[in-house]
């Protein structure tokens, strides 16, 4: 199938050939609600505990109100290595702009991140996938939810893991991601953990001992489970997205130093059965699309054109051209 490449600023209509058969999965398990989030009259935004694994995941859902009996599609988030489900409050804001369009989400935050109650050498792919399908499976079980049309959205090694949902052409209609770590291998993230020598000695000490402490750039303590290691090696996230057959969107920074652009536009070019892939490169924006370094305008160029992609994708009036 040939492939459109654009610019975020050109959304013309396109027809698009989706292929959408999802069962919903309703949770035995109790929801622990802990307290509503906000409160808006075009939303609501409540933080819960939901089953995922045998153990209670922090999870943050973000729904339209309904008025009419209207059903809403939905965006599940993945956060980045080392993040939350809110990003900086970045993720916050990209819910509740979906929600304003009448879409809903669901992010979670990963074992030991945010609010988990997990030690970070429980963080690997495994368990990240494990939570964000039991996220879309709680979410499509809620009253308003159209099953039929559910997106995904990740950052950096949250990227990673969407698009290794690339296969599930039934349940999942578009991806979009930022500056995704998406070698077919742990190369993406090599310079990540300072060199060579230094992911092969981190490793290794993870062999011997089940998990390695590391320091990142930015001085958090992490302990890389040797799951972790493996997850990262055995993945083959560009051969997923190559069977992904919906738009995707793949945004990052020109000055990216931690996942390099190298490795973004090697998931654009594999993606040959999307009907649609858009590019967006943000001028000047490193890894952090200035939410970390308060670039404002790095990160609403971020956020709006995200927003516009998944609205004009999964939006309740449908694709364009659909």
């Amino acid at each position: 199938m040939a492939i459109r490449f654009l610019s975020i600023s050109t959304f013309d209509i396109f027809a698009r050939r989706f292929y959408l058969v999802i069962a919903s999965a309703l949770l035995t398990a109790c929801v622990v609600i802990e307290e509503p989030a906000s409160d808006s009259p075009m939303f609501r935004s409540s933080d819960l505990l939901i089953p995922s694994r045998g153990i209670a995941i922090p999870v943050t859902f973000v729904s339209p109100v309904s008025r009419n009996g209207e059903t809403f599609p939905l965006v599940v988030m993945a956060h980045g290595h080392g993040g939350s489900r809110h990003e900086q409050g970045s993720f916050k804001e990209i819910a509740e702009q979906l929600a304003v369009n009448g879409i809903a989400s669901i992010r979670m935050d990963f074992p030991g991140s945010g609010d988990s109650s997990e030690p970070f050498t429980e963080y690997n792919l495994s368990n990240m996938q494990a939570d964000l399908l039991a996220s879309r499976d709680f979410a499509v079980a809620q009253a308003g939810i159209d099953a039929d049309r559910v997106g995904l959205f990740g950052w950096s090694m949250g990227g990673r893991l969407v698009l290794l949902q690339g296969e599930r052409n039934s349940e999942f209609d578009v991806i979009a991601t930022w500056s995704p770590a998406a070698s077919n291998d742990a190369s993406s993230m090599v310079s990540f953990l300072g060199g060579r020598d230094s992911y092969e000695r981190l490793r290794q000490q993870a062999m011997e001992h089940g998990s390695a402490q590391f320091t990142t750039r930015w001085g958090q303590q992490q302990e890389l489970g040797l799951q972790w290691f493996k997850d990262l090696e055995r993945s083959l996230p560009l051969d997923a997205i190559r069977a992904f057959e919906g738009p995707l969107f793949v945004l990052y920074g020109d000055q990216d130093e931690v996942v390099e652009p190298a490795i973004s536009e090697a998931v654009i070019k594999a993606a040959i059965d999307s009907t649609l892939v858009i590019r967006h490169v943000i001028e000047g924006a490193d890894h952090g699309l200035g939410i970390f370094s308060n670039e404002r305008e790095l990160t609403e160029d971020a956020i709006s054109t995200t927003v516009r992609f998944l609205t004009d994708w999964l939006g309740p009036t449908g694709p364009p051209g659909f």
